[in-house]
């Protein structure tokens, strides 16, 4: 089942963490925050997925490194955790068992499972429901938290939408493309020679009014082909360098002489043809505002968190 991690700005967290790592270790406290604490399995349970990756990619001492640098920022990750809980019980933030209920019927919808599928997935992750109904809970607390601290802080001028565009317009290009169809006249019997030949009758045919289609169909001896013989539509550095030489040259309806490649020879038709193109201003303007929101939200977020470190008791003890 797919999980998701809390983010730092207003994300939903749709599944806990995996269980705790394999191998016996003795648990123990490994940091205090406020009124919490932090166990070494609670460590374990946050880092395996990601544990896990890593030791699917890397060995030696790289895997060593990756790791420690792994404990240590899902350590601070779970020192947020608290502090934000800390704050939410403070600030009286709280969800009801409704709440609860509709958050997971709204994840089981997502996941397209029903009830009994959905509590034997959590099984077989290792979760009992009232340990995953709890954390849910305490995933909408954050958010709640988190939208009344930082999201109510977040605004974004007109001049900074504006100062955005203008610096990042190229994100907002849409490339050239073309829509290419194309009768392929393999080498067989007579060699190259052969295959030019009938590639040149077919195009002669086709200038001549014939549908490139009925055409393609007629090459191939397979009707089928009329309907196949369509390659799609292409940017840039996305067809082989033969055929996209050619076909970047041509405009809208124009058919190819005949293409040589290694295979034999080829009739390419443009069918349609788009020039690259920069969306204005007034159709991104969603999607400026969305991204310096997420970006004037994770700095506020970070420092937000800051100062709940200065004011909260934090004590990291050694890490295994």
């Amino acid at each position: 089942m797919k999980k998701f991690l809390v983010l730092a700005v207003l994300s939903v967290l749709l599944l806990p963490a995996t269980p705790a790592l394999c191998g016996t270790m003795i648990d123990r406290i490994i940091a205090v925050v406020g009124q919490d604490t932090i166990k070494l399995s609670e460590l374990q349970s946050e880092m395996a997925p990601a544990l896990a990756d890593l030791e699917q990619r890397m060995r030696g001492d790289e895997l060593a490194h990756a790791t420690d640098r792994l404990k240590r920022s899902t350590l601070n990750n779970l020192i947020d955790k608290y502090l934000q809980l800390q704050e939410a019980r403070i600030q009286g933030i709280d969800v009801t068992d409704e709440e609860v209920t509709s958050a997971i019927d709204d994840i089981m919808q997502k996941n397209k499972m029903d009830k009994a599928t959905f509590v034997s997935a959590l099984e077989n992750e290792g979760y009992a429901m009232e340990d995953y109904r709890k954390s849910i809970g305490d995933q909408l607390r954050m958010l709640r938290l988190v939208s009344r601290a930082v999201k109510s802080k977040i605004s974004v001028s007109e001049d900074e939408v504006k100062d955005y565009y203008a610096k990042n317009s190229a994100k907002f290009a849409e490339p050239e493309t073309i829509k290419v169809a194309n009768i392929m006249f393999p080498v067989k019997e007579g060699g190259m020679e052969a295959a030019l030949k009938k590639a040149q009758d077919a195009r002669s045919e086709i200038m001549s009014g014939k549908p490139f289609e009925e055409a393609a169909a007629e090459c191939t001896g397979d009707p089928n082909t009329a309907k196949t013989c369509v390659l799609g539509t292409f940017g840039r550095g996305e067809m082989s360098k033969d055929i996209e030489e050619k076909a970047f040259s041509m405009n809208a309806g124009d058919i190819s002489e005949p293409v040589q490649s290694e295979f034999g020879y080829q009739l390419i038709k443009v069918m349609e043809k788009k020039g690259s193109d920069t969306k204005t201003l007034q159709d991104v303007r969603g999607q400026v505002v969305e991204e310096l929101s997420a970006q004037k939200g994770q700095a506020i977020f970070a420092k937000w968190v800051q100062e709940l470190r200065k004011h909260t008791y934090v004590e990291i003890r050694e890490l295994p």
